[in-house]
């Protein structure tokens, strides 16, 4: 988190000087690429370390020992995962049921497996989070559109 107070600090006095519509479509451009980003690491199973995620269950592999589907296949769409633009600036999330299920899983929360089913303590996988490269592609998309200017 200080990484992302040191790059507001750093490029705040840059977007202070832009007009709010300016800000808005520099935030939207931002947001879908950091969407894009997000999205392709969670379809490698990453955390945004760089570390894998834990492993699913054994009993969830076939006979060759693969796993039959890709944790968070679906979540991952833009369906799911929302960029919303505010006044202060982006947020990407998800929406619904998803967000209550995305939220179980990135911070490793208890949850029932199904309705009647058992409660099972989730192992933390993180799904959002800034990697180096964001930080750099966010500074990147600043300088570039203020330097258009």
């Amino acid at each position: 988190m200080a990484e992302l107070e040191y790059l507001a600090e750093h490029l705040g006095t840059m977007l202070n000087q832009l007009s709010q519509a300016e800000r808005r479509k520099l935030g939207s451009k931002i947001g879908r690429k950091l969407r894009v980003t997000q999205k392709t690491r969670i379809t490698k199973q990453q955390n945004p370390d760089g570390s894998t995620y834990v492993p699913r269950k054994n009993h969830l592999r076939d006979k060759k020992n693969k796993i039959k589907n890709k944790m968070f296949n679906v979540i991952k769409n833009a369906k799911y995962m929302r960029l919303q633009t505010t006044p202060q600036g982006i947020a990407i999330g998800f929406s619904g049921r998803v967000a209550f299920i995305a939220a179980v899983h990135h911070y490793g929360l208890k949850d029932k497996v199904n309705k009647d089913g058992p409660t099972v303590k989730y192992v933390s996988r993180e799904l959002l989070g800034f990697t180096e490269q964001e930080f750099r592609m966010i500074e990147d998309e600043v300088i570039h559109h203020i330097a258009s200017l």
